[in-house]
């Protein structure tokens, strides 16, 4: 028996899956900011790594608010 997956729980698996992703390139900008030597490539990685990081609390909200109770 397959279970019929809700439209909410399909956005919230589409959401997750964007925040999977968000989170590997937040490790990749890690990883490359450890091995930058340019302070050119070093400012571009902090500013990519703080948008990546807003991302992922946008993310992370939007999840959460999906599992509050209705007010």
């Amino acid at each position: 028996m397959f279970k019929r997956l809700t439209q909410q729980e399909k956005d919230r698996r589409a959401v997750r899956a964007e925040l999977d992703v968000a989170a590997d390139a937040l490790r990749a900008n890690e990883k490359a900011f450890q091995e930058a030597l340019d302070p050119f490539v070093i400012e571009q990685l902090t500013y990519q790594h703080a948008a990546l990081l807003c991302r992922c609390r946008v993310l992370l909200r939007t999840l959460r608010e999906e599992d509050a109770p209705c007010r």
